[in-house]
């Protein structure tokens, strides 16, 4: 009888103290393409087109001043923050999915050679404050 108590406890034990493991986040952004990889400083602007899907549709933010893209050059300590303007209909909880297009103002070198290489670091933020995973542009070189 002691011996069924005992396994009774165990599994009690071992049923309690499993956690479930966490998914990843639904809220998904990647990088589909990313143009140019090679430009000229203060000519071109890089454009950037990121698919994301959200399962309740938070994406973008209706007051223009709350930021809501955060785009992080390699070569700065802080990152850049832009407005994006809601993707779903207000007061509506739905799955969406799609593709944004962010277009970065030219950079420029920051030293003295004729080219300089960096990447941008971007994630969005939904209206409930919760982060999309970070993705990584591929490699750009700007040159003089």
């Amino acid at each position: 009888m002691n011996r069924i108590k005992y396994i009774i406890l165990l599994f009690i034990f071992f049923t309690y103290s499993c956690k479930k493991e966490v998914d990843d986040p639904e809220f998904r952004i990647k990088i589909v393409n990313t143009s140019p990889l090679i430009l000229q400083e203060f000519l071109e602007n890089i454009e950037v087109r990121i698919e994301y899907s959200h399962p309740e549709g938070y994406i973008g933010i209706a007051d223009p001043d709350l930021l809501s893209i955060e785009v992080h050059d390699s070569r700065l300590p802080n990152p850049d923050l832009y407005h994006l303007q809601p993707l779903a209909p207000p007061n509506q909880s739905l799955s969406i999915q799609g593709i944004i297009n962010i277009e970065i103002d030219s950079p420029f070198r920051f030293g003295n050679g004729n080219s300089e290489n960096l990447s941008y670091n971007i994630r969005i933020q939904d209206k409930n404050g919760n982060w999309s995973n970070t993705v990584t542009t591929p490699m750009i070189t700007v040159n003089e």
